[in-house]
């Protein structure tokens, strides 16, 4: 059985010294600059990992919708 599986990775990170708690990296390349930016200067830093995981898809609508008729309905407001 072939499963439909979609997942992302959100990554935020800063440095506590530098920008508290505000995130000053972002994106996949995140995580390894904190690291670096602690091994240079020793400063305590973070980084917050969110994980998504979809499974399947929703199936295309396959009711047919005339757009005259769309257009009709809308114009009765």
């Amino acid at each position: 059985m072939t499963r439909v599986t979609w997942t992302s990775r959100d990554v935020t990170a800063g440095c506590f010294r530098c920008h508290g708690t505000d995130a000053h990296w972002t994106g996949p390349n995140a995580q390894a600059t904190a690291a670096r930016h602690h091994d240079a200067t020793n400063h305590p830093t973070w980084c917050d990992v969110a994980m998504s995981i979809r499974y399947g898809r929703e199936g295309a609508d396959t009711r047919q919708i005339d757009i005259e008729d769309a257009i009709k309905e809308a114009a009765r407001g």
